[in-house]
């Protein structure tokens, strides 16, 4: 029973986001905009509209200790880009979602979620190296990867 749940979760998070992606895709032309766009101020000269772009599916990443995998995490990052590059995000994401499994396995093997993983000190090392990793694939100055939300399911 034990070697059945990582496969069970594995198979309810694929279901989940793609119920998740149906119901959560944005609206057509015009209202996409309207709903999801945040003004930002860049200077005090301009201002520049933002667009929040949810990553298709939730990343899920192995928490290894001693060559055991200990607990799952399931991760869901949206990345804030000028509303003009959110095609640049769409046409990337296969790109995005490697770098990004890059930075959490990483992260994961060096023991990073083996402790609170909520403490401010490893959500913000995490925030720091998903942007890192956006910006080589978006520039360095159009993209800030948010993260909507962490779970930590025991094995």
């Amino acid at each position: 029973m034990k070697k059945l749940i990582p496969i069970i979760l594995v198979v309810l998070g694929i279901f989940g986001g793609g119920a998740a992606g149906m119901f959560l895709k944005p609206a057509p032309e015009g209202h996409a905009e309207e709903e999801y766009a945040a003004e930002d101020t860049v200077t005090e000269e301009e201002a520049q509209t933002r667009s929040f772009v949810k990553i298709g599916r939730q990343t899920i990443v192995p928490v290894v200790e001693d060559g055991q995998t200990r607990a799952l995490m399931l991760f869901e990052l949206a990345v804030d880009v000028p509303a003009a590059r959110v095609d640049d995000v769409h046409t990337m994401e296969p790109r995005l979602r490697d770098a990004f499994l890059r930075e959490l396995f990483q992260m994961s093997y060096t023991g990073a979620f083996l402790t609170n993983f909520t403490e401010e000190r490893i959500i913000e090392e995490l925030r720091r190296n998903l942007t890192n990793a956006a910006r080589t694939y978006l520039g360095h100055q159009h993209a800030e990867v948010l993260i909507l939300d962490i779970m930590r399911q025991e094995m």
